[in-house]
């Protein structure tokens, strides 16, 4: 018999040839950068900026940094409580107290010398007492990115942007920007994660925003500003937006409607958002990307209330979330809690304070939205402290420094 040709029969059959695995090094960049941020935490994606140069352009690219920052949990430290009574600006320094509201322990170890109360911030360099004007203490106005925003005197002419952890400050004055504003002067913060640079929005009878990388202070046209003027509120960061709520509880019979005053910082570009709930709510503003942008988020009794607006521009009800577990329940009978306000919302997650009119304890709740999950901390004071209240975030610094090799700095992380 003859020989079998090679290639026929099954002992002989040729197998199909795979093609290797393509080398690491050969990922595109946009396929890289989905890679990365599937990543479960920070400390994977710092591994990873070590592998290579590419991956290390990809990983500590501002872009990316932002949109894995908005994909976790938020390194929140604590919250920061104010009372200045019933004063509607705050002509005197008001009573603080600081809550910690971390179980991490990294997290909490970085920032346990922090200064959160500012009372090491060093006198600012000023002729104020020349002019005239009286002098106090500094009185908080913001939170945003790890920094803390400032002002100081009856009429509030000197702004700090404190960083509590550092112990370092950027000092402002605003005389020739808001002169004699007298605390009527609103502001708002909003810190870049990647880099920490902020831009500081005032609003007055006009607006003007100063920006830490020109250190300048520039005039913002604003025509809705004519129908909204004035504000009885600080304003606050929802992503890339800043927003101050016209705050008509105070005068609800006078205004039936509530209404948010918002700059797109990336635009520079004005709105006035109607909100659909009645006057009085608590509510927050929230970037939400996934529903379409800017939501409200706002509080019903005991519920939380998810709102994003249609095709069309109408507010439509996506979500209603009743928080009333059993733990909730026990403790709004025993303890007569009863009132929730949020605080804010950052990347899914809501921070509450829930609290009793009779009581002046209160528990700090932080609830994600997408996985119903709560956690609580419990604040227990001697006094009550119904002012402003703000969550306090710790700055996620950029993963590697210019210099290829150095040790990576993950504060908090």
């Amino acid at each position: 018999m003859g020989e079998m040709p090679q290639g026929t029969g099954a002992s002989g059959a040729k197998r199909a040839k795979t093609s290797p695995a393509p080398p690491v090094a050969s990922l595109g960049v946009d396929l890289l950068r989905e890679i990365l941020l599937q990543l479960p935490d920070m400390a994977s994606l710092a591994s990873a900026a070590l592998t290579c140069k590419l991956w290390h352009g990809v990983a500590s690219d501002p872009t990316v940094f932002r949109r894995f920052d908005a994909l976790r949990r938020p390194p929140l430290v604590g919250f920061l409580l104010t009372d200045r009574g019933d004063m509607p600006f705050p002509l005197r320094s008001p009573n603080m107290l600081f809550v910690w509201g971390t179980r991490n322990p990294n997290l909490a170890t970085a920032a346990a010398d922090g200064d959160f109360l500012f009372e090491d911030l060093p006198a600012v360099d000023s002729d104020a007492e020349e002019k005239g004007y009286g002098w106090d203490e500094w009185r908080l106005r913001g939170c945003d990115g790890g920094l803390q925003l400032l002002s100081r005197g009856r009429h509030g002419l000197d702004l700090a942007v404190y960083d509590p952890i550092a112990r370092t400050a950027v000092f402002l004055h605003v005389f020739d920007v808001f002169p004699y504003s007298t605390h009527v002067a609103r502001y708002a913060i909003v810190v870049d994660e990647s880099d920490g640079s902020f831009l500081i929005i005032g609003i007055d009878d006009h607006a003007a925003i100063f920006s830490s990388r020109t250190s300048k202070w520039t005039r913002l046209e604003c025509r809705e500003l004519r129908s909204f003027y004035p504000l009885h509120s600080d304003g606050m960061r929802a992503g890339r937006f800043a927003y101050w709520r016209s705050n008509t509880k105070k005068e609800r019979y006078r205004n039936l409607v509530e209404r948010i005053l918002v700059l797109d910082t990336a635009t520079m570009e004005w709105s006035i958002i109607n909100a659909p709930f009645p006057v009085g709510e608590s509510y927050c503003v929230a970037d939400m990307p996934e529903h379409g942008g800017l939501c409200l988020v706002s509080s019903k009794e005991q519920c939380l209330q998810l709102w994003f607006r249609n095709s069309i521009g109408e507010w439509v009800l996506m979500k209603n979330i009743s928080l009333l577990n059993d733990w909730m329940k026990k403790i709004r009978h025993d303890e007569w809690m009863k009132r929730l306000r949020i605080l804010a919302v950052r990347a899914s997650y809501v921070y509450m304070e829930f609290w009793s009119i009779r009581k002046p304890n209160s528990y700090f709740l932080v609830f994600h939205l997408r996985t119903g999950k709560m956690t609580v901390f419990r604040n227990n004071p001697e006094d009550p402290h119904r002012g402003p209240a703000f969550p306090f975030f710790m700055r996620l610094e950029p993963l590697l420094g210019p210099d290829e090799g150095q040790n990576v700095r993950l504060n908090g992380v």
